[in-house]
């Protein structure tokens, strides 16, 4: 046998592995542990890369020193607090009292996302 014709059965091998190996259930376990992988890979590349956007969730981070550590590897969500609902009415209520936003309607809340004050 000549390389080249070597060369053809290796890939055509390596194919039909490939093909063995795909999953081709998109119910089971492993699918649900790959897409998982994938959502959390693709999730961190959007926090650590991009501009950070709360709903997207975070990472946990914190200073040793002047050393930034980010200290987990998993994605935490902002959760329902009474925080976030205090932050949410004052925050209304120094756009309402702004002088300079028409009197009628509720225009105002489209002024101030009290999202970014959360993080």
């Amino acid at each position: 046998m000549t390389e080249i014709e070597l060369n053809g059965k290796i890939t055509e091998l390596l194919k039909n592995s490939e093909e063995e190996f795909r999953c081709k259930r998109y119910t089971g376990r492993r699918y649900r542990r790959r897409k998982g992988r994938e959502k959390s890979d693709r999730l961190l590349a959007i926090i650590q890369n991009v501009r950070y956007g709360p709903h997207r969730g975070y990472v946990d981070w914190g200073f040793e020193g002047r050393t930034l550590l980010h200290t987990g590897k998993y994605i935490k969500y902002p959760k329902n607090s009474k925080c976030q609902k205090w932050l949410k009415r004052v925050s209304g209520k120094k756009v309402q009292t702004y002088p300079y936003l028409p009197q009628k309607g509720n225009g105002y809340r489209k002024v101030f996302d009290y999202w970014w004050t959360l993080y």
